[in-house]
């Protein structure tokens, strides 16, 4: 009687254990698209600082600059502004739409963006999906009014804002160069005191120096055409 000792395949239930052990015991994927988004979520919300810090500091020292030349009307202090090209009246309006969370609007140049109830979430043209900066001051609005970020472009410079204040916004402008244009104005349903708007401006170039948004200034303006807060400016 001879006994088989030549080596037999394994059976189809080791196979399926061998598999298993090599896919636990496999590296993970490198997350590479993870890095990258996190990267720019760093960056963005420090830019974001950078600018709401911006007008945190510039409202009490335009507030001591008027007080220090004791009564006077919004012309004090025109020598740190650029110049408007007419003064708001009671019938400047910017057009309004009105969107659904998480809804795409196009900032233009491929640069688009969503507002949520508290966030705003823009992209450049090369991002699969927008970063998200929040949550804003909208349950307490008024602490810091204005927040914004910048995408340049070589065709231009894409500007999105978001503005959140005890009173509602019905105008919004956009001065550069000495030109004053009205922006759009789009918020969500119910939410008239929480607004963004878009612009796309001048190009800059790589090494520019003067500052988060440049020369730009934005103006946001009450239903009385008074300023209800200002972002922008040297």
């Amino acid at each position: 009687m001879s006994t088989d000792l030549s080596p037999q395949p394994p059976s189809p239930e080791l196979w399926r254990t061998l598999d298993e052990a090599a896919r636990d015991c496999a590296p993970t994927v490198f997350p590479h698209d993870r890095i990258v988004h996190r990267a720019k979520l760093i960056r963005r919300r420090r830019r974001l600082l950078t600018g709401t810090l911006a007008v945190a500091l510039l409202t009490p020292l335009a507030g001591n600059l008027v007080l220090s030349h004791g009564p006077a009307d919004s012309h004090t202090v025109t020598g740190t502004r650029p110049p408007i090209s007419h003064t708001p009246s009671h019938d400047d309006r910017s057009p309004v739409r009105v969107v659904r969370p998480g809804e795409r609007i196009e900032a233009g140049l491929g640069v688009w963006y969503m507002l949520k109830k508290r966030e705003y979430c823009d992209a450049d043209p090369a991002d699969t999906k927008p970063i998200c900066v929040g949550p804003l001051d909208v349950n307490q609005p008024g602490a810091v009014p204005m927040t914004a970020n910048v995408h340049p472009r070589p065709q231009g410079t894409v500007y999105v804002l978001a503005y959140t204040g005890h009173t509602p916004a019905t105008r919004i402008t956009m001065t550069e160069n000495g030109r004053t244009t009205d922006l759009p104005i789009v918020r969500l349903t119910g939410r008239p005191a929480y607004v963004s708007t878009h612009a796309v401006g001048e190009p800059r170039p790589s090494d520019d120096s003067r500052g988060f948004l440049g020369d730009a200034v934005f103006i946001v303006y009450g239903a009385d055409g008074k300023e209800l807060a200002r972002m922008g400016g040297r």
